[in-house]
């Protein structure tokens, strides 16, 4: 009888998560990124044809949320663009719940894609934030997701991961003169 070989497929970074979880640590992590419901309820509205849904299960008029932002303006800890055509900026603002630190900022960009992060180096107070502007350029077409990371380092010992998922899709304008 032959023997069966079985072949499990790529992993990705949307199978394997951020990091594992360290249960002390997420007792002092340093640094968190906020969202609120209004954030939440801002992406809502802004997906077309949306308002008698969310009516439907918030009992809330989407006119009140008339500063819609997309998924990937949404302040997570993860940053994901769907289709990068030639360049985008997002940002995340990162809030200290620690003592006072001074973080590095590193990242790998995710292929077919040329990226910077500013600032490359902070330093942040208890209770203070810090807007990191993220830059990506689309130097490559690409038919599925590619990955990449953000990590901030602190000089206390605290570290935060970004992880970052992009799909390029370059659009040419061929128009005949």
């Amino acid at each position: 009888m032959p023997t069966q070989i079985k072949i499990s497929p790529q992993r990705t970074p949307f199978d394997m998560g951020s990091s594992f979880v360290n249960a002390t640590a997420a007792l002092n992590p340093g640094l968190i990124l906020d969202s609120s419901y209004d954030d939440y309820m801002s992406i809502l509205c802004g997906i077309n044809g949306s308002a008698p849904i969310v009516w439907n299960y918030t009992g809330q008029s989407c006119l009140a949320y008339n500063n819609t932002i997309s998924g990937a303006d949404l302040n997570l800890p993860s940053i994901t663009i769907v289709t990068l055509n030639s360049s985008r900026t997002v940002q995340r603002t990162v809030t200290n719940i620690a003592g006072n630190e001074t973080y590095s900022v590193g990242w790998s960009a995710p292929y077919g894609v040329s990226m910077k992060v500013a600032p490359t180096r902070f330093t942040i107070a208890n209770g203070q934030t810090q807007v990191l502007s993220v830059s990506f350029n689309a130097t490559i077409n690409s038919s599925s997701a590619t990955f990449g990371r953000i990590g901030l380092f602190g000089t206390q010992g605290h570290a935060a991961n970004i992880p970052l998922s992009v799909i390029v899709k370059i659009f040419y304008n061929s128009t005949n003169s």
